[in-house]
């Protein structure tokens, strides 16, 4: 998806239907300057973090806490302002698919709540620059750290386990 992102057909074609609002969720690239031009309001991005905690690829395998935030998207890795946050309480048992689906759906909820205000002009005013030097990245699962050493506390065993099934 990335190189017909970049092309620039795709781009013409985008650009001829006049969007005002781009909504991502889940795309995994840092989407190109040309397309984040074109939407006049913007590109939304629904993150399955609390940002800036878990910039990346994999925020859910990785969390400790975590929830689920609507920010504008800029040429950078989940980095833009922040439009709005929903923390949220998750059972230790839960499996990472089935904590997606929960996050996307509450971070659906969170855009149309939001929606007036990116409409308006008013979420461009609130959303609130992302403090960088409290990121922290969530880069996809390596093969690696998907071995198992018995030295490691069960719990950490029991995630990263979970974690294998769900590859």
């Amino acid at each position: 998806m990335g190189l017909v992102m970049r092309s620039e057909a795709f781009l013409s074609d985008f650009s001829a239907l006049e969007p005002e609002l781009c909504i991502t969720a889940a795309y995994g690239n840092i989407l190109p300057t040309k397309f984040l031009k074109i939407p006049s309001l913007g590109t939304v991005n629904i993150h399955p973090s609390l940002l800036p905690l878990y910039r990346g690829a994999a925020p859910v395998q990785r969390a400790l806490q975590t929830g689920v935030s609507l920010a504008f998207t800029v040429r950078a890795l989940d980095a833009g302002p922040v439009i709005a946050r929903k923390e949220m309480e998750i059972d230790d048992n839960i499996k990472a698919p089935e904590l997606l689906d929960l996050l996307f759906a509450q971070g659906s909820k969170l855009l149309v709540q939001e929606l007036p205000s990116i409409f308006d002009g008013s979420a461009t005013t609130k959303a609130e620059a992302q403090d960088d030097s409290k990121a922290t990245l969530a880069p996809k699962i390596s093969q690696e750290e998907s071995w198992l050493s018995f030295d490691e506390e069960a719990s950490i065993l029991h995630n990263k386990r979970d974690r294998k099934r769900e590859e």
